[in-house]
Protein backbone atom coordinates (compact mmCIF):
# COMPACT_ATOMS: atom_id res chain seq x y z
CA UNK A 1 0.00 0.00 0.00
CA UNK A 2 2.90 2.49 0.78
CA UNK A 3 4.43 2.13 -2.68
CA UNK A 4 0.88 2.62 -4.24
CA UNK A 5 0.65 6.07 -1.90
CA UNK A 6 4.21 7.02 -3.04
CA UNK A 7 3.99 6.51 -6.39
CA UNK A 8 0.78 8.42 -6.19
CA UNK A 9 2.40 11.46 -5.12
CA UNK A 10 5.04 11.55 -7.11
CA UNK A 11 2.92 11.38 -10.48
CA UNK A 12 0.78 14.23 -8.45
CA UNK A 13 3.24 16.24 -7.55
CA UNK A 14 4.84 15.75 -11.38
CA UNK A 15 1.38 16.99 -12.86
CA UNK A 16 0.84 19.72 -10.70
CA UNK A 17 4.77 21.37 -11.38
CA UNK A 18 3.74 20.56 -15.37
CA UNK A 19 0.82 22.34 -15.21
CA UNK A 20 2.11 25.48 -13.58
CA UNK A 21 4.39 26.76 -16.24
CA UNK A 22 4.58 30.04 -16.97
CA UNK A 23 4.16 31.67 -20.02
CA UNK A 24 7.18 33.09 -21.83
CA UNK A 25 7.55 37.04 -21.25
CA UNK A 26 6.74 38.09 -24.82
CA UNK A 27 3.62 36.20 -25.06
CA UNK A 28 2.73 37.77 -21.41
CA UNK A 29 3.57 41.16 -22.33
CA UNK A 30 1.45 40.73 -25.51
CA UNK A 31 -1.02 40.08 -23.15
CA UNK A 32 -0.15 43.04 -21.36
CA UNK A 33 0.66 41.38 -18.18
CA UNK A 34 4.55 42.58 -18.32
CA UNK A 35 4.23 45.77 -20.73
CA UNK A 36 6.38 47.89 -18.52
CA UNK A 37 9.29 44.98 -18.48
CA UNK A 38 9.27 45.20 -22.08
CA UNK A 39 9.36 48.96 -22.28
CA UNK A 40 11.57 49.65 -19.25
CA UNK A 41 14.57 51.68 -19.85
CA UNK A 42 13.28 53.35 -22.63
CA UNK A 43 12.51 56.89 -22.49
CA UNK A 44 8.79 57.22 -23.23
CA UNK A 45 8.58 60.84 -22.83
CA UNK A 46 10.89 61.46 -25.91
CA UNK A 47 9.46 58.34 -27.40
CA UNK A 48 6.05 60.20 -27.05
CA UNK A 49 7.32 63.29 -28.82
CA UNK A 50 9.14 61.63 -32.06
CA UNK A 51 6.14 59.45 -32.62
CA UNK A 52 4.06 62.59 -32.40
CA UNK A 53 6.55 64.55 -34.96
CA UNK A 54 7.60 61.49 -37.26
CA UNK A 55 5.98 57.90 -36.77
CA UNK A 56 1.92 59.29 -36.01
CA UNK A 57 1.86 59.96 -39.44
CA UNK A 58 1.62 56.34 -40.67
CA UNK A 59 0.89 54.60 -37.22
CA UNK A 60 -2.06 56.65 -35.97
CA UNK A 61 -4.02 55.39 -39.11
CA UNK A 62 -1.88 52.32 -40.68
CA UNK A 63 -1.02 54.41 -43.86
CA UNK A 64 0.88 51.51 -45.90
CA UNK A 65 -0.16 48.30 -43.96
CA UNK A 66 1.77 49.81 -40.47
CA UNK A 67 -0.04 48.93 -37.72
CA UNK A 68 -1.99 50.91 -35.97
CA UNK A 69 -0.89 52.34 -32.63
CA UNK A 70 -3.09 51.04 -29.88
CA UNK A 71 -4.39 47.89 -32.14
CA UNK A 72 -3.29 44.76 -29.77
CA UNK A 73 -4.33 42.25 -32.43
CA UNK A 74 -2.27 44.16 -35.09
CA UNK A 75 0.95 44.41 -32.39
CA UNK A 76 0.53 41.11 -30.80
CA UNK A 77 2.76 38.92 -33.06
CA UNK A 78 5.16 42.02 -33.95
CA UNK A 79 5.16 42.34 -29.64
CA UNK A 80 6.02 38.55 -29.34
CA UNK A 81 9.36 38.68 -31.73
CA UNK A 82 10.48 40.85 -28.95
CA UNK A 83 11.92 44.56 -29.05
CA UNK A 84 15.32 43.93 -30.39
CA UNK A 85 14.20 43.01 -33.51
CA UNK A 86 11.14 45.54 -33.25
CA UNK A 87 14.24 48.16 -32.64
CA UNK A 88 16.17 47.05 -35.39
CA UNK A 89 13.39 46.69 -38.23
CA UNK A 90 12.65 50.45 -37.64
CA UNK A 91 16.30 51.72 -37.66
CA UNK A 92 16.70 49.74 -40.95
CA UNK A 93 13.62 49.45 -42.37
CA UNK A 94 11.56 46.71 -43.10
CA UNK A 95 9.49 46.14 -46.11
CA UNK A 96 7.89 42.45 -46.21
CA UNK A 97 4.78 43.67 -44.78
CA UNK A 98 4.17 47.11 -46.10
CA UNK A 99 6.99 49.76 -45.87
CA UNK A 100 8.62 50.89 -42.84
CA UNK A 101 11.27 53.42 -43.93
CA UNK A 102 14.77 53.25 -42.23
CA UNK A 103 14.04 55.27 -39.18
CA UNK A 104 10.68 56.42 -40.70
CA UNK A 105 12.27 57.98 -43.37
CA UNK A 106 14.17 60.65 -40.59
CA UNK A 107 17.70 59.54 -41.08
CA UNK A 108 18.53 62.85 -39.00
CA UNK A 109 16.64 60.51 -35.54
CA UNK A 110 19.20 59.02 -33.51
CA UNK A 111 19.06 54.79 -32.59
CA UNK A 112 17.78 55.58 -29.42
CA UNK A 113 15.07 58.04 -30.11
CA UNK A 114 13.95 55.09 -32.57
CA UNK A 115 13.72 52.93 -29.99
CA UNK A 116 11.90 54.95 -27.79
CA UNK A 117 9.45 55.72 -30.18
CA UNK A 118 9.13 52.35 -30.71
CA UNK A 119 8.89 51.34 -26.91
CA UNK A 120 5.76 54.04 -27.04
CA UNK A 121 4.13 52.13 -29.45
CA UNK A 122 4.71 49.12 -27.74
CA UNK A 123 3.27 50.54 -24.06
CA UNK A 124 0.21 51.62 -25.61
CA UNK A 125 -0.59 48.28 -28.21
CA UNK A 126 -0.63 45.86 -25.32
CA UNK A 127 -3.67 44.60 -24.09
CA UNK A 128 -4.69 46.37 -21.21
Amino acid sequence: MKKILSAAAICGLFFIGCGGAEKPAAESAAEGGAASELVSGYDLANGMAIYESDCAGCHAEGALSSPKTGDVEAWTARIEQGMETLISKSIEGYTAEGNMPAKGGNDALSDEEVANAVAYMVEQSVAK
